[in-house]
């Protein structure tokens, strides 16, 4: 599948938003565009260039982000922890959150706590993803 690419103004800076094709929940879609409106991913210029992105390429960019903050919680963790448990903590949440990213553009089951207010809900690996990401669900 593949997305139109959209040029935006957000807090006066130039963005690039994905358009979702179908009605319906994709929060492959909503993480990326979280994280392009903050600035802290970039679509690559061919998907620029050609007004597109697939689902692929949207898969690659958060990987990469996710990748890239696993890495620099590494060198934190080697600090922190001896034993280096935290390590493979972190290590095995990488590797679901990058076998769940494709899967996020069918949907993703959240489950409310309608007492914790808005950002509550029960932690799920799904979630993960966006912890991983450092993208907010709210």
């Amino acid at each position: 599948m593949a997305y139109q690419i959209k040029s935006i103004r957000y807090r006066n800076e130039p963005r690039k938003i994905l358009l979702q094709n179908e009605n319906g929940p994709c929060p492959l879609l909503a993480a990326a565009n979280a994280l392009l409106l903050r600035g802290v991913i970039t679509l690559p210029p061919e998907c620029v260039r050609n007004g597109v992105a697939s689902t692929d390429d949207i898969v690659n960019i958060l990987a990469d982000r996710a990748i890239t903050l696993q890495q620099n919680n590494k060198t934190i963790v080697s600090h922190s922890d001896v034993d280096g448990n935290d390590h493979s903590h972190h290590e095995f949440h990488l590797n679901e959150v990058l076998g769940l990213l494709p899967n996020l553009q069918h949907g993703m089951d959240v489950n409310i706590k309608f007492t914790t207010g808005p950002s509550g809900v029960e932690y799920t690996k799904n979630l993960a993803a966006f912890d991983l990401l450092g993208a907010e669900l709210v």
